[in-house]
């Protein structure tokens, strides 16, 4: 990548339009390979932004780190394999009885699939908007679970609400904070803000970073999880990651920029090595392994279709 290549993906994205024929509203990008990093701002001076869901990944590297860390809830060392309603029995009111069975099968790594058993995806503002806050949680224990936990694919904002819930309730810590010890404060970022929904944080949308901090957490991808010379966040836990965990037929386009063959951890995985995770308006990590290149995007545009386009030159 090159001056020129970058100048050229400005360019694109300047001059493009969406599906209604309105010219993008983006607000910034930044590239970076290497030692080599490139960045334009379109509409803002490096504002917070709400990343949506790349709050996700973000989430799952946190975790990641606690995990290495020997993270122990109840006297038993959390891992992928730790079952979640234990952790909720005595706090949620199941009144769907049918899916008792199923949540005592549920375990950690199905929350970081979406691969609980839903037929649809939940938690997201067209279910929630006439729900109270406070009832988030006992809603999604007692939506009804239509596939075993493990073998049914759908994407959803229920895991990480669910992981929010966990580290509230048995560590006595909001998520936000906990994040924030875990990984925020050791790259140094110190500006940052996260809503809740109800009791506990959204976790799963809502963090607000800078663009430029949300490019150094991201380079924790590209740079095997060190920063400044110490291992934070584990190798194994971001191969993880990006390792396809569950196909994704339903959602696979071949003739998109950045197909959607595969699911790791919170991220989406291409056929080619590529991985990526996308917010709603515009927000974009995404890691081309076999160059080594980061791109990150912050928006405020609903048709982001046009935004992976202008991003062609870079592959």
């Amino acid at each position: 990548m090159n001056e020129n290549t970058f100048s050229s993906v400005v360019r694109a994205f300047e001059t493009a339009t969406d599906k209604e024929g309105h010219r993008l509203t983006m607000d910034s990008l930044i590239v970076s390979q290497g030692d080599k990093r490139f960045e334009h701002f379109f509409n803002s001076e490096n504002e917070p932004n709400d990343l949506r869901s790349l709050s996700k990944p973000i989430l799952c590297m946190a975790l990641g780190i606690a995990i290495k860390d020997g993270l122990h809830l109840r006297n038993q060392k959390l891992g992928l394999d730790t079952p979640i309603w234990q952790f909720f029995a005595d706090k949620i009111k199941l009144t769907n009885e049918a899916n008792k069975s199923l949540w005592q099968r549920v375990k950690l790594k199905h929350l970081l699939t979406h691969t609980i058993g839903y037929e649809v995806g939940l938690l997201f503002s067209k279910d929630i908007k006439d729900r109270s806050p406070d009832t988030l949680l006992e809603y999604v224990f007692n939506y009804p679970i239509a596939h075993e936990p493990g073998d049914f694919f759908v994407y959803s904002n229920v895991g990480p609400y669910i992981l929010s819930a966990l580290i509230q309730e048995e560590l006595g810590i909001g998520l936000a904070e906990w994040v924030n010890r875990l990984l925020f404060e050791p790259l140094g970022i110190s500006e940052f803000s996260w809503k809740n929904y109800g009791k506990y944080c959204a976790a799963s949308s809502g963090l607000k970073l800078s663009h430029a901090d949300l490019h150094k957490v991201s380079r924790l991808f590209i740079d095997g999880g060190r920063y400044q010379g110490r291992q934070l966040v584990p190798l194994q836990w971001l191969e993880l990651m990006r390792t396809a965990h569950v196909q994704t037929p339903s959602m696979y386009d071949e003739a998109r920029v950045f197909p959607k063959f595969a699911y790791g951890f919170y991220l989406w995985i291409c056929k080619n090595g590529s991985y990526y995770c996308d917010g709603t308006d515009g927000q974009y990590l995404i890691v081309l392994p076999k160059t080594g290149t980061l791109i990150t995007t912050f928006g405020h545009q609903s048709d982001m279709k046009p935004i992976t386009e202008c991003l062609r030159p870079l592959l």
